[in-house]
């Protein structure tokens, strides 16, 4: 039987192979028999949510508070044109989403773009172009390459650290910034 690492991070090791996913930090939405889905939560793109609204014309005639307008993450490679509302739990339900824990859902739906910036958006929320996905068996082959570290995921590392400190954050929850040090690998 498989072990599924839904709701935990993938922390990039020095033996990845992919210039795009060098020292990064996934969230595993999805992880089943059939494949994987995460979104990486540690490479902003040069676009804020603020912009990626007005850019989509959801600005609208509703006030929108941006006091802590935040940069839209890239994902992943694929789906690069797709949009992918990862947040906490709200008192309305939007027309695509999926629950993960019972305080992290993720949303694919525009409705959420609606409530962005009002009284009723997420407590938390990351806004990601694209995702990473795994076809059935394929996570699994580059976690024994060695190319991820697993734990289970931090809420304070998901939507409270800063997207650039998200991979030495995760380290640090293994305990192992010391030991790659020492290695000469960190």
């Amino acid at each position: 039987m498989t072990t599924h690492f839904k709701n935990h991070f993938l922390i990039a090791t020095p033996d990845m192979d992919d210039d795009y996913f060098s020292r990064t930090v996934i969230y595993l939405c999805e992880h089943t028999d059939e494949g994987a889905m995460g979104l990486v939560i540690s490479v902003p793109t040069d676009l804020s949510v603020m912009e990626l609204l007005a850019k989509m014309d959801f600005m609208m005639a509703n006030q929108r508070d941006y006091a802590k307008d935040q940069i839209v993450l890239s994902g992943g490679p694929v789906k690069t044109d797709r949009g992918f509302i990862l947040h906490t739990k709200t008192q309305q339900d939007f027309m695509n989403s999926q629950e993960i824990t019972p305080n992290i859902y993720l949303t694919t739906s525009g409705d959420v773009l609606d409530v962005l910036g009002t009284p009723k958006s997420p407590e938390h929320f990351l806004v990601c172009l694209g995702c990473a996905t795994w076809q059935a068996e394929q996570l699994e082959h580059e976690i024994a390459k060695n190319y991820w570290l697993v734990t289970p995921a931090d809420e304070k590392i998901l939507f409270e650290t800063g997207y650039m400190d998200r991979w030495s954050e995760a380290k640090g929850l293994l305990g192992i910034d010391g030991i790659l040090a020492k290695a000469g690998r960190a």
